[in-house]
C-alpha cells in the first residue's frame, strides 16, 4: 500500500517553473506558474483527433471560419470525445493538396490514418462516426511515423505563439521528429504545449532543451513525468492515476498502459483500476478545494480558477494465492 496522497496536497510532480518566460509580466503562462498551478492530469479528454492541414493565417476562432460549418457541427455532435485542429508546416504558407490525419486512441490501443484532399469539402467523405467509436477506416493509408504538434495559435492566446514557436524550431533539430504547428489544443496557461501521437499525450511548460529531450524519449518509446500533462484518451481522474502509478512504480514505457476502468465511489471521489506494465493498481482520486484565483493579461478582466487533484490512496493489487 502506498501512503495516501504522496504529493501532500496534489500532484506535486507538476509544480515546475516554465522553462521559458514570457516577455509580458501579466502573461497567463507566467501567472499560472507563479501561482503554483499544477498542469499534471489537465489534458482535455479526446479520443479521436481530426488534424487538417491549413496554411493560415489562423483567426482566433479557427478552425471555425476556415472549414465548412457542416464539418465542424458533425464533429461536435459525435458521441465520443473528438477534436478538430488545423496543422501546418513551419514556414509553409502555400498548400495545394491539404493533408488530413486521423488519430484515435483509448489509452491502451491506437491507430493513425492519413491522406490528402483537393478541396476541404472532401473532408465530409471521412467516416468520423465510426472512427470516433474506435474503428480504423480503410480510407487513406496507415501512418506509422510518430507525429508532434505544437500549439502556436497566437490569435487565440499570445503565450501559445510566443512560447510555442521556439519549441517548433528546437524540435526541427531532432532526427526523426515530424513536427507541425497547430491551432488551440487547450491549456494555454501551460504553454508551450505539445502533443505526441499516436499515443496522444500532452507535454507542457516546455523549453527548447526539454522539448528536444521529450521528443527523443518519445521516439524511443519512453516518457518522463517532468513535463507530462496527461494522456488525452483518458478522463482527467484516470490521467491522475496514470501519473501517480508511473511515479510510484517508476514506469517510463509510453505503451505500458494495458487496462483502465473508472468508477465513481462517492460524491466527487473516483476509483481508477489500471494495469500498467503487467502490474495491477487501484487509485482513489478526488478534486481538491478551489485555490486562490488569479488574473492575467491574455484574457483581461477574468479570474483564472483552479484546483489540485488529490490522490487519496494508491494500492498495488496482488493476485490472490490459490
Amino acid at each position: 500500500m502506498v501512503s495516501a496522497d504522496p504529493w501532500g496536497t496534489g500532484l506535486g510532480c507538476s509544480l515546475i517553473e516554465n522553462a521559458q518566460v514570457s516577455r509580458r509580466s501579466d502573461a497567463c503562462s507566467w501567472r499560472s506558474s507563479e501561482a503554483g498551478e499544477p498542469m499534471a492530469a489537465r489534458a482535455g479528454h479526446t479520443r479521436l483527433w481530426v488534424m487538417v492541414e491549413h496554411p493560415g493565417p489562423w483567426p482566433k476562432s479557427a478552425p471555425s471560419g476556415l472549414l465548412p460549418d457542416t464539418l465542424l457541427d458533425r464533429i461536435d455532435s459525435l458521441d465520443d470525445p473528438a477534436r478538430l485542429v488545423l496543422i501546418r508546416r513551419p514556414r509553409h504558407r502555400r498548400v495545394t493538396e491539404p493533408r488530413w490525419i486521423l488519430a484515435w486512441s483509448d489509452g491502451v490501443t491506437h491507430w493513425m490514418r492519413e491522406g490528402t484532399i483537393a478541396d476541404y469539402a472532401e473532408l465530409g467523405d471521412l467516416p468520423f462516426e465510426t472512427c470516433a467509436a474506435g474503428a480504423e477506416p480503410d480510407v487513406g493509408t496507415p501512418r506509422r511515423t510518430p507525429l508532434f504538434v505544437v500549439c502556436t495559435h497566437g490569435k487565440k492566446d499570445a503565450c501559445c505563439a510566443e512560447l510555442g514557436r521556439p519549441i517548433v524550431g528546437a524540435l526541427s533539430q531532432v532526427d526523426g521528429a515530424d513536427v507541425w504547428e497547430c491551432t488551440h489544443i487547450g491549456g494555454d496557461r501551460f504553454a508551450a504545449n505539445m502533443i505526441a501521437f499516436p499515443a496522444g499525450v500532452y507535454f507542457s511548460r516546455l523549453g527548447a532543451e526539454s522539448a528536444r529531450t521529450t521528443a527523443r524519449d518519445y521516439l524511443d518509446g519512453r516518457m518522463a513525468l517532468t513535463h507530462l500533462r496527461g494522456r488525452a484518451a483518458l478522463p482527467q481522474q484516470a490521467q491522475v492515476a496514470e501519473h501517480a502509478i508511473r511515479e510510484a512504480a517508476r514506469v517510463t514505457d509510453v505503451d505500458a498502459l494495458e487496462h483502465v476502468a473508472v468508477s465513481t465511489a462517492a460524491g466527487t471521489t473516483v476509483t481508477v483500476d489500471m494495469r500498467v506494465a503487467a502490474r495491477r493498481f487501484r487509485v482513489v482520486v478526488r478534486p481538491g478545494n478551489p485555490e486562490a484565483p488569479f488574473r492575467h493579461g491574455c484574457i483581461p478582466g477574468a479570474d483564472a480558477t483552479w484546483t489540485r487533484w488529490i490522490v487519496e490512496s494508491l494500492e498495488e493489487v496482488r493476485a490472490a494465492v490459490t
